[in-house]
This record gives structure tokens, C-alpha cells and sequence, in this order.
């Protein structure tokens, strides 16, 4: 009987040591698709990570795009305003240089007018050989006062 309890407790220990190699192979499988599947989803992450970025760098790409062209807008625009400002400056000028000759032509007109007026007196008769106004202008004189 001792042979039979020895025998019983060697095939129990044999029994378990069985089940614990299938658990422990069991725990080794389950451990290498548990990395396999942690490498695999890394690998899509890494994929996704690397589309994320390549997105963002072609957006970023397209901003500075933009941030460009817009600067060259705005460099336009301010070349074009300078442009219409010296344009306009320039017709200002004109302008008041022409304002200026009216005036000053009209101020001349006015001091000649004076002049004629007060140094003159109110003279109707122009002409050398019109001595008297009675006399009137001869058939014989042209419109420049000279005799014929």
C-alpha cells in the first residue's frame, strides 16, 4: 500500500507538473499573441502617426501657401496705393498751379483795369487823328488808325 500511495502521489505530482507545463505553454502562447497583437496595432499606430504627419506637413505646406500669396497681395496693394497717391499728389499740383495762374492772372486783369481807370480817366477816344468827336472816323482810315 505504500507503494500505492507513493504510486498515487508521484502520478499526482506527474499529473500536475503535465498541467502546469500545458499552463505555462498555454501563458507563453497567450504571451506572444498578446505581442504580436501590441506589435501589430504599434505598427498601424506608427502608420497612422506618419499619415497624421504627412497630412499636417501638406497643411502646413498650404498655409505658408497662402501666407505668400496674401503678403504679395498686401505688397501689391501697397505699391498700387503708392502709385495712385504719387498720381494724385501730382494732379493736386496741376491743379493748384493752374488755380494759381487764375489767379494770378485774374489779380493782373484787375490791377490793369485799376491802372486804366485811375491814370486814364474815361478817355473814348483812342486814335491820334480823331482829335475832336465830332469829327468821327474818315472813310478813308482803316481800323488800325493809319491814313491810307
Amino acid at each position: 500500500m505504500i507503494w500505492a500511495v507513493t504510486a498515487a502521489i508521484i502520478g499526482t505530482s506527474l499529473y500536475g507538473a503535465s498541467e502546469g507545463r500545458k499552463a505555462r505553454m498555454d501563458a507563453e502562447k497567450q504571451q506572444k499573441k498578446a505581442l504580436l497583437q501590441q506589435s501589430t496595432e504599434a505598427a498601424a499606430m506608427r502608420t497612422e502617426l506618419a499619415n497624421q504627419t504627412a497630412e499636417y506637413a501638406k497643411q502646413g505646406a498650404s498655409l505658408q501657401q497662402q501666407a505668400n500669396l496674401a503678403k504679395e497681395q498686401f505688397a501689391a496693394q501697397q505699391l498700387q496705393y503708392g502709385e495712385n497717391k504719387l498720381a494724385m499728389d501730382t494732379k493736386a499740383k496741376e491743379v493748384q498751379a493752374a488755380a494759381d495762374e487764375e489767379r494770378r492772372k485774374a489779380a493782373a486783369s484787375e490791377a490793369s483795369a485799376l491802372k486804366a481807370r485811375t491814370r486814364g480817366g474815361r478817355r473814348s477816344l483812342l486814335s491820334q487823328e480823331r482829335m475832336t468827336p465830332e469829327l468821327g472816323i474818315s472813310a478813308t482810315q482803316l481800323g488800325s488808325g493809319m491814313m491810307v
